[in-house]
This record gives C-alpha cells, structure tokens and sequence, in this order.
C-alpha cells in the first residue's frame, strides 16, 4: 500500500523520508522517557545524556569569572538550580520536536501544522487535533507522556529538595566543632576539649549523614552543585574535615585490636570508612575520573614502603601531630611510619576531595578545598570523563 504524505512544502513526501521522520522521533521521544525514569525513578550514579547536555549549557551559560568576586559566586550559585528547573523544560521540548516528527511521517500535513498538533497533545489544551483515528491514537499516547513527565517533575523536586535540606542540617551539626571553615585538626581539638573524642553517639551521626550523602548525591549528582546556605561553609571541605579526622587519629594507632582489647577510636575509623567510599563515589557521580573506592584493609593490605603522592605536605602533617599533643603522643622516630600510614589513607581520597573542590569552587578550608583541582568544563555530548589538572596547588606562606 502506498502512503501518500505532504511535506512542509506542501508536495508528496517518499515513503523512506516518511518512515526516517518517524523513527527519528520515536527514538528522540524514547531517550526522553529513558533520561526522565533514570533521573528520577531509578537514578544511576551519573548524569544522563539529556542531563549531562543541559547542565553543560547551563555552566557556560552562567559559569564565569566576573571582576567582582561577590557578583561571581551569586550567578554561580544559580548554575544548579536554574539546570535543574531547566532539565524538564527540555524534556518537554523533545517530546514535542519528537512528536512532531511523528505526525509529520504519518501524514498529518505540513511540518507547521504536525508541531501544532504535538504542542496541543503535551500540554493536553486540545486546540489542533488531527483527523484519522491512527493519528488521534498517538495524540493520546503523547498527551499520557506529557502528564507523565509533570507527575514526575511533581514528585522530582520535593525529594531533592529534601536531600538538600538533609545535607545542610548535617552541615550545621558539624560546624560547632569543625569550625568555620572546617578542619580535622580543629574538629578533634574540640571534640577533645569537651571530652567528647570518643564519643558513639556523635560519630555515628556523622557516620549515618556520609551514607546518605553517598546516595542521594550519587543518585542525584546535580545536589553537589547546589551552593550552602551558610557563608564560608563547604560540604566538601566538611566532608574532608571528618576524613582527615579519622585518618590523622588511625595514622597513630592501629586498626587491629591488641590483647583482644576494642580498636582505638573506633568511633573516627568508622566515619573514615563510611566516609572513603562517599567521597570518592559521589567524585565519581559528578563525572570526575577517580579510580573506585578502596576499603581500609585493602589500603594496609597493599601499603606502600614510601608515602604516595598526596596535596598534604609532610611538614602540614607533622604541625598537625605538634598541634594534637593532648590527643596523641608520637615519639620522633615514629613519625616516619606515622606519615606514612597518613599518606596511604589520604591517598584512597584525596583527588576525590581535591576534584569536588574545583567543581564546586568551595570557599577554602584547610587541607581540602584551599587545594582544589583544576576542572574543565561539563561534557555536552559525550559521556567521557571531565579533564582535571591534578597538578600539585602551589606553595602558600
């Protein structure tokens, strides 16, 4: 049977050029309904091809370097936002364009007329309808789409906006101690100084909010770009504050129990080893080229005999030791293997730390966001690894 179709122009189409329109449109249409159920009912631990292209468009269209530093970091704060309010928006567009290419391969006139009918059918308004009851069957199953993807938008928001919330309330229950802006040898000072260093109920709390910062950010990697509340506050460096904690204290005890006795500070060793895989997986969500995470026996299972390269001098390290006198006594020959077991931990994160510092332009904090990496921008089109300069920071006085 020969089908007889009217291109834009008015004039009879080619039964190929029918059938391409209309494949096209479906495998656009197709990419949408995969990029929506992937973004929101079974998130992956990385953007979608759609995701990914908007969120590129959106950081060259926001990101920039501007004169004044204040102007700079409030445009920057949008960048997340206005990508994630944007990302159905293009949803819908695609369907439509898609659509559009349907109707126009089954006949429905010119390609004019066919985006009519598409808009119409999305947005279920009604006002062009094609005639054929075939062609009325798809105005249907597109008007289904359109609902689809508002009900999800409907419940897409709320659960990010409660991640969000999450993430920030643990935020404010470790700054008293970590400070502002946070650093692990300011956050065991002061868990010293009220005699609250070992302390379960305080380090599982910690614990229990780096789990669900590695799901949700894993699942939802567009919540590492949403700026903090609070001024001179980083989730990052946070994060690199608790690690740093627990690495400093593991770098002078050990993680196997003697005489049978509990594990020192077992309360550190278990944040380091909740918060290792995080970092390093939601690193990964984001698009960095970061190796998998490695558990803490693997790390001392294949310790090195010389200290890795990491952003954390030796000198850092021991004015950390100097300054953590109270806490942990190491005597001058000991420092050595000391180092060394800092600097086999630090490793498991540290270009983890370093790459979602440069990400998220974290205000600085030490020994985390004061050294990010050198990130590229978002790929639009292919699904490849951002470029990052691991390039040691330069020296600071």
């Amino acid at each position: 049977m020969t089908t007889v179709l009217v291109a834009a122009s008015g004039s009879p189409n080619s039964t190929a050029g029918a059938v391409v329109a209309v494949v096209v449109g479906a495998v656009l249409v197709a990419a949408v309904l995969v990029s929506a159920l992937e973004t929101v009912v079974l998130p992956r631990n990385a953007f979608t091809r759609i995701s990914r292209a908007t969120f590129a468009v959106a950081d060259r269209v926001l990101v920039h370097t501007w004169r004044d530093p204040k102007r700079s970091a409030h445009i920057r704060g949008l960048y997340a936002p206005v990508a994630l309010v944007s990302l159905p928006l293009v949803w819908m567009i695609l369907v439509i364009l898609g659509f559009s290419a349907i109707f126009w391969g089954i006949g429905s006139g010119t390609w004019t007329r066919s985006l009519e009918i598409s808009g119409s059918s999305v947005t279920t308004l009604g006002f062009a309808a094609p005639a054929g009851a075939a062609r009325t069957w798809v105005t249907f199953i597109e008007a289904i789409i359109g609902l689809g993807l508002v009900a999800l938008l409907i419940s897409y928001l709320p659960t990010i906006y409660g991640a969000y919330h999450n993430r920030e309330k643990g935020l404010r229950t470790i700054r008293p101690f970590a400070g502002t802006p946070p650093s692990g040898v300011a956050l065991l000072l002061t868990l010293d100084r009220y005699d609250a260093l070992d302390n379960g109920d305080l380090w599982r709390t910690a614990s229990a909010w780096l789990l669900e910062l590695d799901q949700t950010h894993c699942a939802f990697p567009a919540l590492a770009f949403f700026p903090e509340t609070a001024d001179g506050q980083s989730w990052v460096a946070s994060v690199g504050s608790l690690l740093d904690a627990g690495a400093l204290l593991l770098s002078t005890t050990s993680i196997e129990p003697q005489d049978g006795g509990p594990i020192p500070h077992q309360g550190p060793v278990l944040v380091l080893a909740s918060g290792l895989s995080a970092a390093v997986e939601v690193a990964r969500a984001c698009g960095l080229p970061i190796d998998p995470p490695r558990t803490l026996l693997e790390l001392f299972a294949d310790a090195p005999t010389t200290p890795p390269d990491i952003s954390v001098t030796r000198e850092e390290y021991v004015d950390a030791l100097d300054r953590l006198g109270s806490i942990v006594q190491v005597a001058d020959e000991d420092r050595e293997a000391a180092w060394l077991r800092f600097a086999t931990v630090r490793a498991a994160y540290d270009r983890a730390i370093r790459g979602l510092a440069g990400v998220t332009l974290a205000a600085p904090a030490p020994w985390t966001t004061d050294r990010p990496a050198v990130v590229g921008r978002p790929r639009l089109l292919t699904n490849r690894p951002i470029t990052v300069d691991w390039s040691p920071p330069p020296a600071t006085d």
